[in-house]
């Protein structure tokens, strides 16, 4: 049987998932240090070092780090440097885009007396990987993030444990500020969502005595004033859900990846025929497009260029299903069919199907509903 094809366009609010780390150096006893961070906490690390200073265990060889340093930021998402902290801020200025993008960058001396968080502290989880490797090699962490030295709770490292996308950054900037200057500020979990049991517990683990955790509907949000720019009504704070809602200045909302949404098409059906009916699906369960996991289609759709145009505009990855795959769930289900498509490509059920195969779920939010040339049904992912 055929695996699925995946055809994938990054999302701009979070970092790509590659999960590999590289670990740098210029000298022999740093690459020697290297080797030994590799061994106790980053097994599957790729080692670079320079071809004239080896350590003598597996690595990959470099004349100038210099020449290779874009590549890396583009493959790697954790980066610990053993070197001068000026070399390492001269190397990566040139690639570094923003904190969603930004791989974890961790820079230590060659002796191994300090470990420093340099980049993406907290999404990319550099504060944390710091102090797990100054653990390791009993070294002193350097941690220089505003929340991290005053002993508070940030959203954002909240967001990278739970998988969760941050909508606004500005508003991110807001909220961080407010913790930081000695506001409670307390979190708001949607009800609907599937996981909000989960969730909450999760969250009151990490905020602690720092605020209070509720589970309300969105309705009872609306009821309770938050601080904007315009009024002082109200305070900060965080809400975790998948649904658009009013927008504030002091308004973090956390989302959750929640939903798949399976498209067929017509051929050669363009991409404004195929974005209407993603948004009026989305309307119609006023569902964030930042909470999907992916879209999904056949197979044959892979090459369908409206379609692609689409996905690349919302910014959505998209999976393809093989009719191999897709008619054994559709004779389970018991999806109803048409006879048109069947006799077209094999199977006659291609958005239900597919968004139930990617989310790995048999719950439907939206069953097929027939725009012009599009179908849409959206899936609910299976919470964990």
């Amino acid at each position: 049987m055929m695996k699925a094809l995946e055809t994938s366009v990054p999302l701009t609010v979070t970092k790509p998932k590659k999960n590999r780390t590289a670990i740098l150096s210029v000298s022999e006893r740093g690459a020697k240090l290297g080797q030994r961070i590799r061994s106790l906490v980053a097994p599957h690390a790729d080692c670079f070092e320079k071809e004239n200073r080896p350590s003598g265990g597996e690595a990959v060889y470099f004349d100038s780090l210099k020449n290779h340093m874009g590549q890396i930021f583009k493959d790697y998402d954790q980066v610990l440097c053993i070197m001068a902290l000026g070399i390492v801020v001269r190397m990566i200025a040139p690639y570094i885009e923003h904190k969603s993008k930004d791989p974890a960058v961790v820079v230590m001396d060659e002796v191994g007396h300090h470990v420093i968080s340099l980049l993406s502290g907290h999404l990319g989880g550099a504060n944390e990987w710091t102090q797990s490797i100054s653990l390791a090699i009993d070294a002193d962490p350097v941690i220089t993030t505003a929340t991290d030295v005053n002993g508070l709770p940030a959203p954002d490292v909240l967001a990278r444990h739970e998988h969760l996308l941050v909508d606004d950054f500005q508003t991110l900037i807001n909220v961080n500020s407010a913790i930081v200057g000695g506001e409670r500020v307390d979190y708001y979990i949607d009800a609907s969502l599937a996981n909000a049991e989960h969730l909450e517990k999760t969250t009151k683990a990490h905020i602690g005595e720092h605020g209070i955790v509720h589970v309300v509907s969105l309705d009872q949000l609306d009821s309770i004033p938050c601080k904007n720019e315009s009024t002082e009504d109200g305070a900060s704070r965080v809400v975790i859900t998948d649904k658009v809602i009013t927008e504030y200045g002091h308004q973090l909302i956390l989302r959750p990846r929640t939903y798949t949404m399976g498209i067929g098409c017509r051929r050669d059906t363009p991409k404004e025929l195929i974005l209407d009916a993603i948004q009026q699906s989305l309307a119609a369960h006023k569902l964030s497009p930042k909470s999907l996991v992916t879209a999904a289609s056949v197979i044959v759709k892979q090459d369908e260029v409206g379609l692609l145009e689409a996905m690349q505009i919302m910014g959505w990855p998209i999976v393809f299903y093989t009719q191999d795959e897709m008619a054994p769930l559709i004779e389970e289900e018991e999806l109803k069919e048409s006879n048109f498509v069947k006799g077209t490509i094999g199977v006659g059920n291609v958005c239900e199907t597919t968004a139930l195969l990617a989310a790995k779920s048999r719950t439907l939010i939206q069953h097929k509903t027939i725009y012009p040339k599009t179908t849409v049904a959206i899936a609910q992912v299976t919470s964990k």
